[in-house]
């Protein structure tokens, strides 16, 4: 492959989406190139305020308490014009930090994780004589947004015909397009057996006799997630609730005080966890929101879904997919979430009509395939 590779992996800590991609990204090249170097470089430095403020915070509170607001800001930045005010804000700090950072680092490859900082790092990549490859990954699987595609002349990853699709009729080249597998964590192409699942119930301290229902709601928890355990209380649910808060101290606090008051709930409460894959691979249904890693990490282990929400059309194609290929359903309300539970976790038939949906359900996850691809340039 010539001479050592050095990889400069660029992401935004807006969501988990971005950084988790690229981790699963550093690993499987690692796997298939021991020799590369592989540096993870968020694209805003601690001074660049503003940037922070716009991408990160804006964006954690906006999709998490102000939906109308992300709302609103989505839909005008599908405008070009809106696109270039926003860059233009920001561009002078952001530039000179990535001119340094690939000064300093001297790299042989990029890997853009973020929209964001493709038009910057194509701007000082220019400036340059080195020869560079820069990729941009593309995070959104199926409703890609306008912005991804800023710039025409980029090689760009995408993970669905309907993602390149977008990218084609925003004048990107078809050839500077190409489709390649999820990057999914190994932990959860693992296959596992009956065998497996009661081994894991019994380390996690979970009845072998009930069903379990898993609510993940990423890195701040799931919006509604108190009102679907109120129901099961009321209800007097016979299956067992784990539930992930995250980073959501104050909801896990909370519901540790549900669980010491109604005991008969067999309640789990979670804050962040390194072991998801294995609370997933348990469980027999998972509510969730729709987030891209991980739907398809739910959806390889082979566990149906009720998508509560879903970020205003970034998501969506997401949430289209699940309930499109009958492996998920789209449920906002939580007492209609609690029903349909209740129905699929009641339903004798209920494992073998899921063993059929997901033997016809295609997901290529095989990440080694674009590890290759990007070590092949």
């Amino acid at each position: 492959m010539g001479n050592k590779r050095k990889f400069l992996f660029f992401y935004l800590t807006t969501g988990a989406g971005h950084i988790s991609t690229a981790r699963v990204m550093k690993d499987c090249i690692l796997k298939n190139n021991p020799d590369a170097e592989i540096v993870m470089i968020n694209g805003f430095d601690n001074k660049n305020f503003l940037g922070k403020l716009i991408f990160e915070t804006g964006y954690y509170f906006s999709t998490n308490f102000l939906g109308g607001l992300y709302s609103l800001t989505y839909d005008l930045a599908q405008s070009r014009f809106f696109q270039k005010m926003m860059l233009y804000t920001i561009a002078p700090h952001t530039i000179k930090y990535i001119k340094k950072v690939i000064e300093e680092e001297q790299p042989t490859d990029i890997v853009n994780f973020h929209f964001a900082l493709t038009p910057f790092l194509k701007k000082v990549l220019r400036s340059t004589d080195r020869k560079i490859n820069m990729t941009v990954m593309v995070t959104d699987p199926f409703t890609v947004p306008r912005c991804w595609f800023y710039e025409k002349t980029m090689n760009y990853f995408v993970y669905s015909q309907e993602a390149k699709e977008i990218g084609i009729k925003l004048k990107v080249p078809a050839e500077n397009i190409t489709i390649v597998p999820f990057a999914l964590n190994p932990k959860y192409q693992e296959k596992f057996t009956a065998e497996d699942v009661v081994a894991l119930k019994k380390k996690h301290g979970y009845d072998l006799n009930k069903k379990i229902l898993l609510m993940i709601g990423g890195g701040d928890g799931l919006p509604g997630a108190i009102d679907i355990i109120n129901k099961c209380i009321r209800k007097k649910a016979d299956f067992a609730v784990a539930v992930i808060c995250g980073k959501d101290k104050v909801k896990k606090d909370y519901l540790e005080m549900v669980k010491k008051a109604n005991p008969q709930l067999d309640l789990h409460v979670y804050g962040f966890v390194n072991y998801l894959d294995e609370l997933v691979k348990l469980c027999d249904c998972v509510v969730m929101k729709a987030g891209p890693a991980t739907l398809v990490e739910v959806l390889t282990c082979k566990k149906p879904v009720i998508i509560s929400r879903y970020i205003h059309n970034q998501e969506k194609g997401n949430m289209q997919f699940a309930v499109r290929n009958k492996v998920g359903y789209f449920i906002q309300k939580p007492e209609k979430i609690y029903d349909k539970v209740e129905e699929l976790l009641d339903d004798k038939d209920f494992d073998i009509k899921m063993a059929k949906r997901f033997a016809a359900l295609d997901i290529d996850v095989d990440t080694d395939k674009t590890a290759k691809l990007l070590l092949s340039y």
